[in-house]
C-alpha cells in the first residue's frame, strides 16, 4: 500500500508541478544546458517545456540565437500557437538574414513562417514567402522545395473555397460541454442525443485534487433540449476505463453496435490507441471486445474508427486511422470488413490515393445517405492546417478528394465532420480562435454545430411498369444508383431502392453529379438510364420511369449484323449494333445464356460457307 500511495504522490507532483519544476530549472541551468534541455524535450515530444527552456536561454543569453528560435518555433507550432509561432519563425529568419547568422544560409525558417502565416489566414503573405524560400533555399531538402510551390498553388485556389457565410450558420457548443482542455468525436446517437470525448476539467492540471488519479479522457453525452446542446453526464461508465483514455464512439446504422478506441501511452510517450466494439442487448451494452491484431497492431497506434454498410454484402465496413506500414504518408485511412455470417474481420486495406496523401488523414466519417466519406487531411491542401474533405464512391473505390471550403474550414485545424438525420446541420471540431482555452488562443479542440441555411434536396422518383403494358405496375423490382466518374466513365454501386405495390421507388441524390441507374427483377430483362443533377442549386424532384419485358421464351433476333463480302470481318455499322443491343443486354442480364449463330449467301461449296459461317460467329464474339 505504501508504494502504491507513493507512485500516486508523485504523479500528482509530476503532472501538477511540471511547468513549475521547468522553470525553477532553466532558471538554474547554464547556456549549453538550456539548449540541451530545450532540444530533448522536443524530441521527447513535450513542447511546453521546451517554450519554457528556449524562452528562458534567448532571455537569459542570446536573443538572436538561430538554433534556439527555430526550435522555440517548432515547440509553438506542436501546441498549435500560431501567432506566437508565426512571429517567432519571422525572428529567426531576420536572424539569418542578419551578420550574425551568415553561416545559417540554408535555413528552413522562412518556410515554417509562411506555413504559419497560412494557418492565420493571411494567404498572399504567406503565398509571398513561399516563393521568396523557393528563391533563397540552398539546402538539402528538397522534398521542402516541392511543398513550398504545392503552398503556392493552395494559396492561389483558397478563392476557390470560399463559400457565401450566409449559407452555413456556425455555433459553438456552451461551456457545460466545452471545457478548457480538448473534445473530440461528436456523433449523433439520435435526433436528441450526442456521444462526444472529453478531458473534462476547468484547469490544465489532469491529477484529480480529491482521488490523486490521473484524469482520463471519457465518453460522455449531451441532450438537445429547446434547441440547445446540454450536457448530461456519462455515457456508460462501463465502456468508460480508469485506465485508458476512451474516445472516438461510432454506431452501426441499427444503432447496436459500437465501435470505440481505448488508448494510453507506451513506454516512449507515444499514444497508442486500439479499436473495441461492444453490442446492445436490452439496455445495456456487452463487455466489449479488442478487434483483431490484423486491425490493433501493437506496434501501431489504430484509432477514429467510422462504420458503414457493405452496399453488396451488407456486413459493417470499418475505416479507421492507423500509422502501420504499407501506408501513403504519416497517418492513413484503411478499412476493414465485418462478416456477419462467421463474426470474422476481413485484413484490412489502405483506402487508396484518392483519400489518403503523403502526409496525415484523420477523423472519417461515412454518410450513407449519399456515400460519401468525410476526412479530415493536412496534405491535399486548402486553407491551413487540417481541412475537411468529401470523396464519393462505393465505400472502397472514390472519386477524388474534395475540400468541402468554408466556413467550416479554416487556417485552424478542422476535424470529425458529421452529419445529422435531418441532413442539414451536424457537427465538427475546431481549434479556431474563439474556443474555450486556459491556454493559448488556438491551442485545443471545441465542437461546433453548423446548420446549412441553404441545403439542396433533390429527390430521384420513377416508377417501373411492364414494357408490353405501361399501366402494369412492377412491384419489388430493384432499382441501382450508381456514380459516374465523368474523366473514367467508371460506375460505383452507391444506393439501392424497391418499388412498392405500385411500381413507384424514391431515391435521394446529391447535386453536381452523374448518375446511371439499372432497373431489374428476376425473370425479367433488366434496362439502365441516366441522369445528372449538374446545374441544380435548389431543392428540386427528378423523375425517370423504366419499363422491363419478361425474359423472351424464344430467340431474339439482332438484325443489321453484316459482313464485308466473302470475309468474316463485321461492319463498323455493326459493332455499333452489337455495342448497343447484345453487350448491354449481357452488361444488365449476366445470367442470360447468349446464343450465336451466322449465315453466309449459297455461293462456294458447303465446306468453305461452314468454315466463313465459323469465323464470322467468333467475329461477333
Amino acid at each position: 500500500m505504501k508504494g502504491t500511495k507513493f507512485i500516486v504522490l508523485f504523479l500528482f507532483y509530476v503532472v501538477s508541478f511540471k511547468a513549475q519544476s521547468d522553470t525553477v530549472l532553466a532558471n538554474s541551468s547554464g547556456r549549453r544546458t538550456l539548449l540541451k534541455l530545450g532540444k530533448n524535450a522536443l524530441i521527447q515530444k513535450d513542447a511546453k517545456s521546451a517554450i519554457v527552456f528556449y524562452e528562458t536561454y534567448l532571455k537569459k543569453y542570446k536573443k538572436k540565437d538561430l538554433e534556439a528560435m527555430t526550435g522555440l518555433g517548432f515547440a509553438y507550432m506542436e501546441v498549435r500557437n500560431y501567432d506566437q509561432a508565426q512571429h517567432t519563425f519571422l525572428r529567426a529568419y531576420k536572424a539569418l538574414k542578419s551578420n550574425e547568422s551568415k553561416k545559417y544560409k540554408t535555413s528552413e525558417v522562412l518556410y515554417f513562417h509562411a506555413l504559419m502565416q497560412k494557418s492565420n489566414g493571411l494567404y498572399d503573405s504567406a503565398k509571398a514567402n513561399f516563393t521568396q524560400f523557393k528563391k533563397e533555399y540552398k539546402g538539402d531538402n528538397k522534398a521542402l522545395k516541392k511543398l513550398a510551390a504545392k503552398e503556392i498553388g493552395f494559396c492561389d485556389s483558397v478563392h476557390k473555397l470560399v463559400i457565401d457565410k450566409r449559407r452555413i450558420t456556425i455555433q459553438r457548443l456552451d461551456t457545460s460541454i466545452n471545457k478548457v482542455n480538448t473534445e473530440g468525436s461528436p456523433i449523433l446517437l439520435d435526433d436528441l442525443t450526442m456521444v462526444f470525448s472529453s478531458l473534462r476539467t476547468e484547469t490544465e492540471v489532469v491529477v484529480s485534487e480529491d482521488t490523486g488519479d490521473v484524469i482520463k479522457r471519457k465518453l460522455y453525452v449531451a441532450n438537445k433540449k429547446n434547441g440547445k446542446w446540454k450536457f448530461a453526464g456519462e455515457f456508460d461508465k462501463e465502456l468508460n476505463s480508469t485506465e485508458y483514455n476512451t474516445s472516438n464512439a461510432c454506431f452501426n446504422a441499427d444503432r447496436n453496435r459500437l465501435y470505440f478506441t481505448r488508448c494510453k501511452p507506451d513506454i516512449e510517450g507515444n499514444m497508442i490507441c486500439a479499436i473495441y466494439v461492444t453490442e446492445k442487448k436490452g439496455d445495456k451494452w456487452e463487455e466489449p471486445v479488442k478487434l483483431p491484431k490484423s486491425i490493433n497492431n501493437p506496434k501501431y497506434t489504430s484509432t477514429m474508427p467510422a462504420v458503414t454498410i457493405d452496399p453488396v454484402k451488407g456486413g459493417d465496413i470499418i475505416y479507421f486511422v492507423t500509422n502501420k506500414k504499407g501506408g501513403k504518408g504519416g497517418q492513413d485511412i484503411w478499412y476493414t470488413i465485418y462478416n456477419k455470417k462467421n463474426k470474422t474481420y476481413r485484413v484490412p486495406k489502405n483506402a487508396g490515393t484518392k483519400i489518403n496523401s503523403s502526409r496525415n488523414e484523420l477523423s472519417p466519417y461515412f454518410d450513407l445517405e449519399t456515400q460519401s466519406l468525410y476526412f479530415s487531411s493536412d496534405g491535399w491542401g486548402g486553407l491551413g492546417g487540417y481541412d475537411i474533405f468529401k470523396a464519393t464512391g462505393d465505400g472502397k473505390r472514390w472519386l477524388s478528394s474534395d475540400n468541402i471550403g468554408q466556413p467550416i474550414n479554416t487556417g485552424a485545424d478542422e476535424l470529425y465532420f458529421t452529419i445529422s438525420p435531418n441532413r442539414r446541420e451536424g457537427f465538427f471540431v475546431s481549434n479556431r480562435k474563439g474556443g474555450n482555452t486556459l491556454k493559448n488562443a488556438t491551442c485545443c479542440d471545441d465542437i461546433y454545430a453548423y446548420y446549412n441555411n441553404e441545403y439542396v434536396d433533390i429527390i430521384l422518383k420513377g416508377n417501373i411498369g411492364g414494357l408490353l403494358d405501361p399501366f402494369d405496375p412492377i412491384a419489388n423490382a430493384t432499382i441501382e444508383l450508381f456514380l459516374k466518374d465523368a474523366k473514367t466513365n467508371e460506375k460505383f454501386l452507391v444506393k439501392t431502392a424497391m418499388t412498392d405495390a405500385k411500381g413507384n421507388y424514391t431515391l435521394s441524390v446529391e447535386p453536381g453529379q452523374d448518375y446511371y441507374l439499372v432497373a431489374k427483377k428476376k425473370d425479367f430483362l433488366g434496362t439502365s438510364g441516366e441522369i445528372t443533377t449538374k446545374g441544380l442549386t435548389k431543392s428540386s424532384k427528378i423523375e425517370k420511369d423504366f419499363y422491363i419485358a419478361k425474359n423472351p421464351k424464344d430467340a431474339i433476333h439482332i438484325p443489321n449484323i453484316q459482313y464485308e463480302f466473302d470475309r468474316s470481318g463485321i461492319l463498323e455499322s455493326s459493332k455499333i449494333a452489337l455495342d448497343t443491343t447484345v453487350f448491354e443486354l449481357m452488361t444488365l442480364n449476366p445470367e442470360l445464356i447468349i446464343e450465336i449463330q451466322s449465315h453466309t449467301d449459297s455461293k462456294g461449296n458447303d465446306k468453305y460457307n461452314l468454315k466463313l459461317s465459323q469465323k464470322r460467329a467468333e467475329s461477333v464474339v
